[in-house]
């Protein structure tokens, strides 16, 4: 589906944004922005490129919550900000046709944060981009 194009030239997705399906299940007003940079972040992981393209992705978010203001404050410091988000992943074509549509739940991170033994040299990603990650390479 997500089939790479010929030798040196890698195949190219548009990101489009978060969709919010019900405002009223996502208690963080970034969150939308946060998917979309975690997407665009596993689409480079993938060793496809991020442009204008006829295959369009982007995140139906259909709940997301961050944990409680006196867990965050137990777990200050640490680099650690545990959310659950419920959505799907959408891949499209240029006349709009579902490529595919895969169920989303992740309850870990979703951005990442410094903290006490987070090295800078080393590349992590969060607990999202990691299954969006996997779901892109299983299209491949």
């Amino acid at each position: 589906m997500l089939a790479r194009r010929r030798a040196g030239k890698r195949q190219e997705i548009q990101v489009e944004t978060t969709v919010v399906e019900q405002p009223d299940k996502v208690d963080n007003a970034t969150a939308a922005n946060l998917l979309r940079y975690d997407l665009r972040a596993a689409i480079k992981d993938a060793h496809l490129e991020e442009g204008d393209s006829p295959v369009r992705a982007h995140i139906v978010l259909d709940s997301f919550s961050s944990e409680s203001p006196a867990r965050r404050v137990l777990s200050l410091g640490s680099g650690h900000n545990i959310c659950t988000v419920d959505g799907r992943l959408v891949i499209q074509d240029a006349s709009g046709k579902e490529l595919a549509n895969i169920k989303l739940h992740v309850r870990g991170s979703v951005a990442l944060s410094a903290g006490p033994g987070n090295d800078a040299r080393t590349q992590t990603i969060s607990d999202f981009e990691k299954q969006l990650l996997q779901e892109i390479e299983k299209m491949k």
